[in-house]
């Protein structure tokens, strides 16, 4: 029996009472980072519908918000308003450093008593730098990787924007009534917000939908999507790994977003070293989705100064077949779609990274093991094993048997090696305990999937 039904009980001998309104609102923050530049830095004139909080850590930044100049020194935080133009440079000093934190409170009363502060500067010695200064300095050094990540880094951050997001709560709630009122009540911020949410929650459908289990195909929901007549997939990475954990990757995301807006309405999905953009089209025609990937391609090659690869998905009709798109982008990419759905480790504990890179880099060797691997990085073997299931949901044997399985794929599918060869070169020396494993993955043994991977090329 749930608690709401006996939520009446013993009512006769209330003396008194009262309840609070249910309550439910989300946060949300993203392009959060910390930079530090040399002289002639500066960033263009931009806008946004998110909260920003500018913290300088070393030297000194010029910013304009609107007609409004403001000389920032180091120490001193910046509080920006939703939709205000803005730009920056670095002041006179040979180099800057600073971190940047941009967010939304998905709740009317919050967003109000936040947006009422409107673009404000804060001395270093204000009441509320000196409380958020610890939790800004912080999520600087998580996020700089500077930190050795004794600790959970995902859940350091969560608790430091928490704390972040409980003092700027507790200023904005002690300022008097009449200066906590918005001063131009003209709905233009709460509507870009809303529509920002309204892209986010498309962004995580899709996300989730890619990344979940395998469905019969049909995807019911429909009528949550934007109405279309065509979606199309394609996915991009980039080969350098040391990108995805650079601010530059919030820009390839904000460059897709707007490329592809001429378009139809697309979506961004985040995966590991790669983005996913799916757009909802209204065209009679087919859409040319080959050229509107190859013009992203070029604008991310040229902006971001990287090398990105191209996996076309195609264009369907219905959203059930995105699945199958998706899985065809990551061929085009030469990722082997039994995979598409590993964690995303772009996030993930600085050790366990570097444990992952290991694993891919020595998945060949048969003595690598958690022990090896743990001594490697000075720390104990359970320590490092609770770090692999805390992090990313599964265990080290999980992920070292899942890279060997996936080369395994690779080279029954390209190569006319022999079953056994194939065990040993991704690291097994026992052929039957390697068909085992294989099977535990795939669901058939080696040879049937030699053989069917050879009838699907015939």
């Amino acid at each position: 029996m749930s608690w709401t039904s006996e939520a009446g009980g013993g009512r006769e001998f209330n003396l008194d009472q009262y309840a609070l309104p249910d309550l439910r609102f989300s946060f949300q923050m993203c392009g959060t980072h910390w930079r530090e530049v040399s002289t002639g830095w500066s960033y263009p004139a931009h806008n946004h519908a998110l909260f920003e909080l500018n913290y300088v850590m070393e030297g000194q930044q010029l910013m304009s918000i609107g007609e409004q100049r403001y000389v920032q020194e180091a120490g001193e935080l910046l509080l920006l308003a939703p939709d205000c133009m803005h730009e920056s440079r670095i002041g006179r000093c040979a180099s800057m450093s600073y971190f940047c934190m941009h967010f939304d409170i998905e709740d009317a009363v919050m967003y109000e008593r936040f947006a009422a502060l409107g673009s404000t500067l804060f001395a270093d010695n204000a009441e509320l730098t000196v409380k958020l200064k610890p939790e800004l300095e912080q999520l600087a050094l998580l996020c700089s990787e500077q930190t050795e990540a004794e600790a959970d880094e995902s859940f350091a951050v969560r608790a430091s924007v928490l704390k972040l997001l409980l003092e700027l709560s507790q200023y904005a709630f002690s300022l008097p009534e009449e200066v906590s009122k918005p001063s131009a009540p003209d709905g233009r911020g709460t509507e870009s917000a809303r529509r920002l949410r309204e892209r986010y929650a498309l962004e995580k459908k899709i996300q989730d939908f890619l990344s979940g289990p395998e469905t019969d195909g049909s995807w019911s929901e429909r009528t949550l999507l934007p109405p279309f007549n065509w979606v199309g997939l394609f996915t991009i990475m980039v080969p350098d790994r040391s990108f995805w954990a650079k601010p530059d990757r919030f820009l390839a995301k904000i460059l897709l977003d707007d490329a592809l807006s001429e378009h139809g309405i697309p979506a961004v999905a985040t995966g590991e070293q790669r983005l996913t953009a799916v757009l909802f089209m209204n065209g009679y025609s087919v859409p040319p989705l080959e050229e509107y990937a190859a013009d992203c391609r070029r604008l991310l090659e040229r902006r971001l100064g990287e090398t990105v690869k191209l996996g076309i998905g195609g264009v369907a009709v219905s959203p059930g077949e995105l699945k199958g798109l998706y899985r065809q982008s990551l061929r085009g990419l030469g990722l082997d779609e039994a995979f598409e759905s590993l964690p995303d480790f772009e996030f993930t504990n600085r050790t366990v990274r570097l444990a992952l890179l290991a694993i891919e880099s020595e998945y060949a060797e048969p003595g690598l093991t958690l022990k090896m691997l743990a001594e490697r990085l000075h720390i104990s073997p359970n320590y490092l094993s609770g770090l692999f299931t805390a992090e990313t949901g599964h265990s080290f044997t999980w992920h070292l048997t899942r890279i060997r399985i996936d080369r395994a794929c690779t080279l029954l599918k390209g190569t006319p090696i022999k079953v056994h060869q194939v065990a040993r070169q991704v690291g097994y020396s026992d052929q039957a305990y390697f068909s085992r494993c294989f099977k535990s993955v795939i669901g058939i043994s080696p040879v049937a999937y030699r053989n069917k991977m050879l009838a699907y090329t015939f």
